[in-house]
């Protein structure tokens, strides 16, 4: 069967200090090059980004097996609406997003791929690698490989995240693209779950990888989780029935979410002098701590990170339940991209 055409959609706004990774790891997918285009989404960049990528457009050309890559500039709007414009100017048959601060793992493309040659799928979602040293980020990927093992679990599932993302692009012309009023840390989950309600198939490619910065200190990481603890309340908001279940949130952090909010409330209730407020306290906190001990032995890594890991899940409830209580009051409609209201694109 003949191979489907394929466009890598790249947004960027100032990526000097990433982007040139991701597209040198592009430059050699060992998917057939005349089958595949990369575009760039330049969101308004104000460093030198546009050049550098205009200097490998040259590059690329003057080599006859790279594949063909474009430069698309526009003014500021978001990732969401840039990645919309890079689907509206596609050559491809199916979109294949990544982050500028990703760089693909050279099969990246042809891994993501093979789902798709079966025609009844119509999204396909990959995953994280990082190559960081930090213990944070080395939380922070063990946390998603465990959430992948979560994943694999079913047959069909209802995320594909941005990160590494293909899709049909009817399929996502069919579903209207991304919201552009939702920031990148969730406009993908909205649009999986959109698919997913339109009847279309997504699966997990596990070996469709990417590498990726994480937060390296806990002050990132911190603000990163209340971001998306914020805005995937807000999506919740439109998919209530997903805040029950869906393929990606284990049942486990919801339960930690719930007790990471209710240990330091008593903590501070059990001041007034009940005992049985202490004693509620307590449990409650060991009720928390002892719900990280399947991920603690299930996890790979040195002495030193197992030890860490408990107080990672920790915070990382406690982030999360922050973010998500700020969105409970919280609507998608008020959120604006400079200055403008955004809309989903039409087919």
């Amino acid at each position: 069967m003949e191979q489907p055409s394929v466009t890598v959609i790249i947004p960027v706004r100032n990526g000097m200090a990433v982007l040139p990774d991701c597209l040198a790891a592009l430059r050699q997918q060992s998917y057939p090059s005349a089958k595949l285009e990369v575009i760039v989404i330049d969101d308004e960049s104000t460093d030198d980004t546009a050049a550098m990528v205009q200097a490998e457009m040259d590059a690329w050309s003057k080599e006859g097996s790279s594949p063909r890559l474009r430069l698309i500039q526009k003014p500021w709007g978001g990732a969401g609406a840039a990645r919309n414009r890079g689907v509206q100017e596609a050559e491809g048959d199916v979109v294949l997003f990544t982050d500028a601060d990703c760089e693909p793992t050279l099969n990246w493309v042809e891994e993501m791929m093979k789902p798709l040659a079966d025609e009844e799928i119509q999204a396909v979602a990959g995953g994280y690698l990082t190559k960081q040293q930090s213990a944070v980020a080395r939380l922070a990927q063990t946390e998603f490989e465990d959430r992948y093992r979560y994943v694999a679990r079913h047959r069909f599932i209802d995320i594909a995240f941005t990160h590494s993302c293909a899709v049909r692009r009817q399929a996502f012309l069919d579903t209207q693209g991304f919201d552009e009023r939702i920031p990148n840390n969730a406009d993908d989950l909205e649009l999986s779950y959109r698919l997913a309600q339109h009847g279309h198939r997504i699966v997990f490619a596990p070996k469709g990888l990417v590498y990726h910065r994480h937060p390296a200190t806990w002050g990132d990481y911190i603000s990163k989780k209340i971001g998306r603890g914020y805005w995937r309340t807000l999506v919740f908001k439109r998919y209530p029935e997903k805040l029950v279940r869906d393929s990606y949130t284990p049942q486990t952090l919801k339960f930690q979410i719930l007790l990471s909010a209710l240990a330091p409330s008593l903590s501070i209730l059990a001041l007034s002098g009940v005992a049985w407020l202490g004693i509620a306290a307590v449990t409650a906190w060991l009720a928390l701590f002892a719900s990280t001990i399947p991920f603690v032995l299930r996890m790979n890594g040195s002495l030193s990170l197992k030890l860490l890991a408990p107080f990672f899940m920790v915070v990382q409830a406690m982030s999360i339940g922050w973010g998500a209580f700020r969105g409970m009051f919280g609507r998608i409609e008020d959120y604006r991209v400079g200055g403008k209201k955004a809309e989903v694109i039409r087919a």
